[in-house]
């Protein structure tokens, strides 16, 4: 995965829109993101057409002058500029429930690879192969199932083996589908 790949998927996970009586929704870095995570908002935001000038010393959102804070105006300049849709400030994806047994994690396999989904990631040499585990090849298949039917949580439910994740589950050479 290339570093800007990497940065989006940051800036993605670690925002929430919230709204506000106005009915206008701002886009703000969580409380509690980690200062590797805000920073890499602000440069993803600031490299990707965000006019970062107003949070530089002597800019008009300069003070409070902590990450979290430009962070938050970087995000949300980048939320308000890409239309406020909710794609731009979160995302998310369906995984294995870790209490899921074996023969319903090889039942979601067998159900998801039947609908579709492009398996070829978790069979041996693909980019999802590693780690080699019932739970990762299902939660993989099971996310690209939910992300290919619409998002909804009937998509997610695989006989309530299912759950949703709000942190990025990709990892190495293997990418999860948004």
């Amino acid at each position: 995965m290339s570093s800007l790949q990497l940065l989006t998927l940051v800036l993605l996970v670690s925002t929430v829109a919230i709204p506000v009586v106005t009915c206008r929704q701002w886009c703000m870095a969580m409380p509690g993101t980690s200062d590797e995570q805000l920073q890499a908002n602000i440069d993803f935001g600031c490299s990707n057409g965000v006019d970062c000038t107003p949070i530089q010393p002597g800019g008009t959102c300069y003070d409070p002058n902590t990450l979290f804070d430009h962070a938050s105006y970087v995000m949300n300049a980048y939320y308000q500029s890409h239309g406020r849709i909710e794609d731009a400030c979160s995302r998310q994806w369906c995984m294995a429930m870790p209490t899921a047994t074996n023969e319903q994690l090889q039942a979601n396999i067998d159900f998801a690879c039947s609908q579709n989904v492009d398996c070829t990631p978790i069979q041996p040499g693909g980019t999802c192969y590693e780690p080699n585990t019932l739970f990762d090849h299902a939660s993989f298949v099971m996310n690209a199932y939910y992300q290919s039917h619409g998002r909804t949580e009937d998509a997610c439910r695989f006989d309530r083996t299912g759950c949703f994740v709000f942190i990025d589950p990709s990892n190495g050479s293997c990418v999860y589908y948004t």
